[in-house]
């Protein structure tokens, strides 16, 4: 399960490196409109899957130069949510996560590569537990445009959608390998946005 959780990290932020808007403009990922789930399959028999419910990121985004595009995602780890009480807490514990001493997972970008206007591949280091890792995920562009929920003017949204498989050994975590499904909205705040806390503190976990 670890393993999604991780991969559900990394492609927040591949997802947005990728946004198409205009030059270095500063973005934040909705808090209202965000999914990190995963699944996980266990000894082929049957599957958990399951999501991280507060994380918070940041998106700098260069169209002149995507390479020099960036973005940091932050995910609580004790937001974990399996819809079974009993398995949330052993995943919080010394066992798992950790979610005491290790209480937020951490995903910078290094790298974007562009495949055409609306995917694409974003390289990065992720953090759980202490340990880092370089991971890869693949990204596509789900729509973009005028911030509906913003009364101001210059208000942008990019929305996508992301996908990839980690291993949970990478971070001395014990399972088999997972699948991370990212569906996340980016905005960039101009204006009073409604209903945007991100706005006023994008960088905070909730």
């Amino acid at each position: 399960m670890q393993t999604i959780y991780t991969a559900g990290l990394a492609s927040i932020l591949l997802v947005a490196s990728l946004a198409v808007t205009r030059a270095q403009d500063q973005m934040v990922m909705h808090q209202d409109h965000y999914y990190i789930g995963f699944e996980v399959d266990l000894f082929g028999l049957f599957s958990v899957d399951g999501q991280f419910q507060k994380a918070a990121g940041t998106m700098r985004y260069d169209q002149a130069n995507p390479a020099a595009s960036n973005v940091h995602i932050t995910v609580q780890t004790a937001s974990i949510d399996t819809n079974l009480p009993i398995r949330d807490d052993e995943l919080r514990s010394v066992s798992f996560f950790d979610v005491k001493n290790h209480p937020t997972m951490v995903f910078e970008s290094l790298e974007t590569v562009v495949k055409g206007d609306a995917s694409g591949t974003v390289i990065g280091k992720l953090t759980i537990k202490g340990i880092t890792n370089k991971v890869a995920l693949h990204v596509k562009a789900r729509d973009r445009g005028a911030d509906p929920t913003s009364s101001g003017k210059g208000s942008f949204v990019t929305s996508f959608e992301a996908s990839g498989m980690l291993r949970p050994a990478d971070f001395g975590l014990r399972g088999g390998d997972a699948r991370l499904t990212l569906r996340a909205d980016f905005v960039k705040c101009a204006g009073k946005v409604r209903a945007e806390p991100a706005c006023q503190a994008s960088t905070q976990v909730r």
